[in-house]
């Protein structure tokens, strides 16, 4: 049997880094001016939404009645750095920065979780879909910060 402690406090990790992704691209896309960005960011934040949601379902199937569904303090500080960043001049770049930085610990946290080996091989799926999904935002964040410097 696995352990299920271990499965359930590793859901909780992820469930806290979706959430971080969630309330820190929302209030990103509140703060741009890009339109086009506003949109990406908006999206990304319903998708960690979903992820959250998916990891928290499976928290509960491993026998975790109370899932946490908030955010991390250093989730809290990164998107209060960013908000400041962006305040004193930095605007969309600052803010994409930080969405890059996010996403690159997040992508690391996900990375840790699948090459441990520990979870079972169902949960491994959703969390090895999500990270794909991490740094295929990742990427089109990398890709959109190139092309505001080249313009």
């Amino acid at each position: 049997m696995r352990d299920q402690k271990y499965i359930v406090d590793t859901l909780q990790k992820l469930i806290e880094i979706c959430h971080d992704g969630q309330q820190g691209y929302r209030e990103a896309a509140e703060h741009v001016k890009d339109h086009r960005l506003k949109q990406l960011l908006s999206e990304v934040s319903l998708e960690r939404a979903k992820f959250a949601g998916d990891l928290e379902s499976e928290a509960v199937r491993w026998g975790e009645p109370d899932v946490e569904r908030s955010g991390s303090t250093l989730g809290a500080m990164h998107r209060g750095w960013t908000e400041l960043k962006a305040g004193l001049g930095g605007g969309d770049d600052a803010i994409l920065s930080s969405m890059e930085t996010g996403d690159t610990y997040a992508q690391k946290q996900y990375d840790d979780v699948i090459r441990d080996g520990r979870l079972p091989d169902d949960i491994v799926g959703i969390v090895r879909n999500q990270a794909q999904a991490i740094v295929g935002t990742l990427d089109r964040v990398r890709a959109m910060r190139q092309q505001r410097k080249a313009a």
